[in-house]
């Protein structure tokens, strides 16, 4: 019988079809695509815009040129375009089998709750939790008709694990719903699924452009801005972060071994250095807090070492990008 949590070979996935929603921006999703392709899988890059798509398929195609790689324009919080999508993949890849599907596609708004709109709240929600259970309720079933082995992975963030603060209300807010509905999914597949192992992503800190994406696509999406003229964006990063070829990398190490909840922080072997963001501590911290049934609002009252009042940008990470920024001062 197959087993839901526990090891995994990962050359089991070699000739089946990875699905990374949320893969045409060079973030988080391109980096599994491409480590999806490395393992000899044929790659389904979903991202909101063909000339996104179109780019990134491309791309892969010229750089692993053994596998087929295909490029969908599809909007993750349309069920009928997530069902049409899965019609696509059939239509591309008729003898293919589903190995791995990635629910990653996200947006960032990074505004405290009293200044965010009604609008980037809705479009937060929209995009990364009702697109999840899109993604799921399109893919799940074929999954589960196939009966192989498969992967299904959601992407939340540590900040689905830890509290929100400042700017990060409608984001963490949103990762919390992420872990949750995934757990939930866990639960649901373990006794009669078991073949499709549940994981939820939770990044620290990686590479990304995503707080310009989502602004990108938001102008997109309401008129502002012609699709057609969307161009992959240059990612926002910083000496610490984590590039996404070595997130994905820490991805399916997880999914080796069988973690569940993959907390991938700024670690060794993924960077190269001895700063992590410490997403344990802030775990552990929040927790405790919780079974004393207490809040501790005391990072609230000065400027941390990122620069603003932050209960989670206050690790080794930050200490250290001070003690730097600090260093090169005239």
């Amino acid at each position: 019988m197959s087993e839901q949590q526990g090891e995994f070979d990962l050359s089991k996935l070699k000739d089946k079809i990875a699905v990374v929603t949320g893969a045409g921006n060079n973030g988080i999703g391109w980096g599994l695509a491409k480590h999806a392709a490395a393992l000899g899988m044929h790659v389904v890059i979903v991202d909101l815009h063909e000339s996104l798509v179109r780019t990134a398929s491309i791309k892969l195609s010229e750089t692993f040129p053994n596998i087929r790689c295909v490029g969908i324009a599809c909007d993750v919080t349309s069920p009928e375009a997530m069902k049409a999508c899965l019609e696509r993949i059939d239509a591309e890849l008729p003898t293919k089998l589903l190995g791995a599907v990635f629910a990653n596609a996200g947006v960032l708004f990074n505004r405290t709750i009293l200044k965010s709109t009604i609008e980037q709240w809705t479009t937060t929600f929209n995009v990364n939790v009702i697109g999840v259970v899109n993604t799921i309720q399109a893919f799940v079933p074929r999954l589960q008709k196939q009966g192989a082995d498969a992967i299904f992975c959601t992407t939340a963030s540590i900040g689905g694990l830890v509290r929100g603060d400042g700017g990060s209300g409608s984001y963490q807010a949103s990762k919390h719903a992420v872990v949750s509905l995934t757990e939930s999914l866990s639960f649901e597949l373990a006794r009669q699924s078991p073949h499709i192992r549940v994981h939820v992503m939770c990044p620290c800190i990686v590479e990304s452009g995503l707080g310009t994406t989502s602004k990108t696509n938001q102008m997109a999406v309401s008129g502002q801005m012609d699709s057609a003229e969307i161009e992959p964006v240059a990612l926002g990063t910083h000496a610490l972060a984590m590039t996404s070829e070595d997130h994905a990398r820490q991805v399916f190490d997880h999914i080796a071994v069988g973690n569940f909840y993959m907390l991938n922080d700024n670690t060794r072997p993924y960077v190269d250095h001895d700063f992590p963001f410490d997403g344990v501590g802030m775990i552990k911290q929040r927790f405790d807090n919780m079974l004393a049934l207490k809040i501790d609002n005391s990072d609230a009252m000065q400027r941390g070492p990122s620069g603003i009042a932050s209960a989670t940008l206050k690790g080794p990470m930050f200490h250290e990008l001070q003690r730097r920024a600090l260093k090169d001062k005239p």
